[in-house]
């Protein structure tokens, strides 16, 4: 897409401003988000319940998606959408945090409850925020533009969530009082993230194509295009990665019972290779494509959760997050990038939404059996956890192999050797060449029953 040069302004303004939103919002997640499963576990939550916690409300997030164009209609506006849910989500903070000054009747399920609303209004907000900035985001630029934003993002929920682990460590006697002051620190952040959004630039909306448009026009996507098998693809992975890892807060806090600065100190570790990886992997997406990278992603996603098998010991953990932070950095860029090279203005926010959707039950189905196996499995080195992150990782090699060789690339990328391609990934400077012309010179309508 082309600006004229106020437009132009615009665009680059809002995207500093987007910058400082993700620094704010990935405090939010630092304080909020990543000690939800652990409070859990402090309110002395039993399997099924942090099953449930896990899975349900990412089941009701995702059905909520379906009927999120019809509320950007509603609002008449997508950021009126984006600020309206961010604000909403915010507050479902307050009745989380309150459940630590005492409930007559299981906490639990309560936070069960308001984790479910915070779970709909955050989903809500993603078609719509990524329609607007795959918009103004140029497409020869994504990889770069989101990795650095991601960086930032995470720089700042890591600072959040150690310093939460510290703090929960102090006050290890009166740990759930220490939540309710997380969770505080949680809604101010969204708070400031929330004042960076109201600096979103909306390009006016395309009409919506109508025609396969819909949810049956998706659901024939799934089965007659390359876009609906790669969606296929991920909402596999979704399962298979949810099927162990929302158990991994278990493993750490409950079998192993590591202190909470330790349990920060180990996700702390994915998180900053995730931020030295994810540039490199964006600069080397924007020259060898989107899903080059996310071939070689998927290759090393199974590996995650079988590295915790070996050895409990601190250390060996910590090289065990650090191979996971580079893994999902790659994962996590280049496989939404590559939805943003293969949907079509007119069609994005509708086809994010159903996406999310699928990808959300996927994962909530994922978590579900994980909580139902987990009580009824054999123990591997002691803990049924254990078995239940070896099963997790022999379905996402199955997913991998099962899919990827029927992936192709949408749009024009440079002929990489494999060699130059870690070269770049590490932090060298790419070659210049001529694109190939393995993709299609521009972005196909993903309703196209030719395929993509």
């Amino acid at each position: 897409m082309h600006f004229d040069n106020e437009t132009l302004k615009r665009v680059k303004r809002a995207l500093r401003h987007s910058n400082a939103e993700g620094m704010a919002y990935g405090a939010f997640i630092g304080f909020g988000d990543h000690y939800i499963t652990a409070y859990a576990v402090a309110l002395q939550a039993s399997s099924l319940q942090i099953g449930i916690l896990c899975s349900v409300p990412g089941f009701l997030a995702a059905a909520a998606q379906l009927w999120s164009v019809q509320l950007t209609g509603l609002f008449k506006s997508r950021k009126a959408t984006v600020l309206t849910f961010a604000l909403l989500q915010g507050l479902m903070l307050f009745p989380m945090l309150a459940l630590a000054f005492g409930w007559r009747e299981d906490p639990n399920w309560w936070l069960i409850f308001f984790a479910a609303l915070y779970s709909i209004f955050g989903a809500l907000i993603s078609p719509a925020w990524g329609s607007l900035m795959a918009e103004i985001v140029p497409d020869h630029l994504r990889g770069r533009y989101f990795a650095v934003r991601g960086k930032l993002s995470t720089v700042t929920t890591i600072g959040a969530f150690l310093a939460g682990g510290i703090f929960l460590n102090l006050l290890v006697q009166k740990a759930l009082w220490g939540f309710a002051v997380l969770f505080a620190a949680a809604f101010a952040a969204r708070m400031i993230s929330w004042g960076f959004l109201t600096r979103l630039y909306e390009i006016p909306s395309p009409k919506q194509a109508e025609d396969g448009a819909g949810i049956t026009g998706f659901a024939r996507t799934l089965i007659t295009t390359s876009l609906g098998t790669y969606m296929l693809f991920l909402f596999a992975m979704s399962f298979a990665v949810n099927v162990g890892s929302p158990y991994f807060t278990v493993y750490i806090l409950r079998d192993q019972e590591f202190s909470y600065i330790t349990f920060a100190a180990l996700e702390t570790v994915a998180s900053v290779v995730t931020i030295v990886a994810v540039t490199h992997w964006g600069r080397a997406a924007d020259r060898a494509g989107n899903l080059k990278m996310v071939w070689l992603a998927a290759g090393l996603i199974p590996l995650v959760p079988l590295l915790w098998l070996p050895s409990a010991n601190r250390v060996y953990l910590g090289f065990a997050q650090a191979f996971s932070g580079f893994a999902w950095a790659g994962f996590n860029l280049c496989s939404v990038n590559y939805l943003y090279d293969a949907t079509t203005s007119e069609n994005r926010t509708r086809y994010l939404a159903y996406f999310n959707a699928g990808n959300g039950l996927s994962a909530g189905a994922g978590a579900l059996l994980g909580g139902f196996l987990l009580p009824r499995l054999p123990a591997v080195m002691g803990y049924q956890t254990l078995t239940l992150l070896m099963i997790s990782g022999m379905l996402r090699g199955a997913v991998s192999l099962a899919f990827l060789p029927r992936l192709k690339e949408v749009r024009k990328v440079s002929r990489i050797p494999a060699a130059e391609l870690f070269h770049i990934m590490l932090g060298g400077r790419p070659v210049n060449r001529r694109l190939s012309h393995r993709g299609p010179p521009h972005v196909h309508d993903p309703g196209n029953e030719s395929g993509v």
